[in-house]
């Protein structure tokens, strides 16, 4: 079995692109140094209690902290892109924070991308300014090293949203009537719990799976949550009725990170729930899955399609 070596992909805040290891290094004048920290696992802290005549002690949980990812890039230059052209453009590649000009902007993502695993990314914002090593100079020599301190505030690797297979298909469409339901297809293959959307195209009101999980690894079904204890296995979630007003359709979002329920015209209906929103999120190793969905009071075309991000807390490997 023949195994390539894994690439690693710099793509600009700016929207450059640069490959700075594997097949290819280099094109661009920039490529990864040694010592590149932080990358791995996600960086934890648990939390635990000890009593005062207890043995040992008893855990209380987590939490995952900012990710600190630290290595440096040597940058050289060309007859055709000298080095402080290249120099230039690494500098401009990489932020501090969002340009709050530019609605769309992105801070810089680094892809990692094996055999096994397919492509994984991190969001890295600068942390401090970066740092120059040479020992002549860099004009003379054209070439020089940039060490990098950058910080990932999410600090999971992600992949792009999975949207279903034709075998197992994350969205269903309304083929008749005002009225009607069907299945979609769940999962979470990685190491991380996940947050799916939801996103509900066309008018009505629509009734979506909100399952609590239970069972081993690879084996997880709808049953009774292990941490509350409630058995919310068949539990659905109306979303407020949604009009042409709201843009004719809506996002239902599971995170408590974001507005529980967006409209296509970018409003927050949230307060038409009367509180309630949607509660689970699906476990680490949860198989393909079919759960039901359904509208009523509908507009022709409605439908459902199932948006899946998926979280790991590393670049590769987990599955």
């Amino acid at each position: 079995m023949s195994v390539r070596e894994a690439t690693i992909d710099i793509h600009g805040a700016d929207g450059s692109f640069m490959r700075i290891a594997g097949e290819g290094q280099g094109e661009q004048g920039v490529e990864l140094a040694t010592d590149m920290k932080g990358f791995y696992d996600a960086p934890v802290k648990t939390f635990s209690r000890e009593g005062a005549r207890q043995v040992g002690g008893n855990y209380l949980g987590k939490k995952y902290m900012i990710r600190d990812v630290s290595f440096g890039l040597h940058v050289h230059g060309s007859e055709s892109d000298w080095w402080e052209s290249r120099d230039s453009a690494v500098r401009k590649a990489f932020s501090y924070e969002l340009d709050p000009w530019n609605p769309d902007a992105q801070l810089a993502r680094m892809e990692i991308t094996t055999d096994l695993s397919g492509a994984r990314s991190l969001r890295l914002a600068l942390s401090e300014s970066i740092g120059f090593e040479s020992e002549f100079d860099p004009l003379l020599m054209q070439r020089g090293v940039a060490p990098m301190l950058t910080a990932a505030m999410q600090p999971m690797w992600f992949e792009d949203d999975y949207m279903g297979s034709e075998q197992h298909p994350a969205h269903w469409e309304l083929t008749s009537g005002s009225s009607g339901s069907g299945f979609v297809w769940i999962s979470n293959p990685t190491d991380q719990p996940m947050t799916p959307d939801w996103i509900c195209n066309g008018t009505g009101v629509f009734k979506l799976p909100d399952f609590s999980w239970t069972g081993p690894e690879y084996a997880r079904v709808p049953g009774v949550d292990f941490k509350s204890g409630r058995d919310d296995s068949e539990r659905l979630y109306t979303v407020p009725a949604i009009t042409s007003a709201d843009g004719g359709g809506a996002t239902v979002h599971v995170s408590r990170m974001k507005i529980p329920v967006r409209s296509f015209a970018n409003t927050n209906i949230a307060g038409r729930t009367n509180g309630k929103r949607m509660l689970y999120a699906i476990p680490p190793y949860t198989p393909p899955t079919r759960v039901p969905v359904s509208v009523s009071g509908a507009s022709a075309g409605a439908g459902v399609q199932l948006r899946m991000p998926r979280l790991w807390s590393r670049p590769w490997g987990l599955e």
